[in-house]
């Protein structure tokens, strides 16, 4: 399949998961991209297959632009970092995968186990840019282990539709609140010392 028809076929594969979770036929997907089972064959396996490429076709872009930042030679380490932040996945195509984990879990053991990787992953880079700054001095020594754990459970929260409604806060807002937190702190160092 062209590029462009494939963006058009996972994007109505993740409208068939957000509403039918896991349980959507090969037989909705072609009525919904209005075309034959047959011609789906052609480009997927089985519906595993479907459901497989879809994921890395949600991940697939975050994962390359990520890769370009930390190869980026032109910019500033803070700038990469900056970058780094602004380049999460579209909440509302992860989303619709954690959404129905369940299902995952259950029809799709080794499915959920990729989606899961991916998103356990997601924050890989930025960890290395880090330790790269607090190598160099430019970065203040922080424990990375206990930031990659901010940085999980934020997003998780954040990804969770219920809680954000709750709380009355967006994704984006919500990461760009994080993002201002993790690069500016919440206090002047120099200045608590002072104290």
């Amino acid at each position: 399949m062209k590029q462009d028809i494939d963006k058009n076929v996972y994007l109505k594969i993740l409208k068939l998961l957000s509403v039918k979770g896991t349980h959507f036929t090969t037989e909705d997907l072609a009525r919904a991209l209005g075309t034959s089972k047959r011609t789906i064959y052609m480009n997927f396996k089985n519906k595993y297959d479907i459901i497989d490429k879809t994921i890395d076709f949600v991940f697939r872009d975050i994962m390359y632009s990520d890769q370009m930042i930390l190869e980026a030679q032109d910019t500033s380490l803070n700038e990469n970092i900056r970058k780094y932040f602004q380049n999460i996945p579209d909440t509302y195509h992860i989303g619709v995968l954690i959404r129905h984990a369940d299902d995952f879990q259950r029809f799709y053991p080794q499915l959920w186990n990729k989606v899961d990787h991916y998103i356990n992953s997601i924050w890989d880079g930025l960890i290395q840019l880090v330790e790269s700054g607090i190598q160099s001095g430019s970065i203040y020594p922080v424990n990375t282990t206990v930031l990659r754990l901010m940085l999980d459970q934020t997003l998780e929260k954040l990804l969770d539709y219920e809680f954000t409604l709750q709380n009355q806060i967006s994704f984006e807002s919500g990461m760009h609140a994080m993002c201002d937190i993790v690069l500016f702190g919440m206090m002047d160092r120099a200045h608590t010392q002072e104290e």
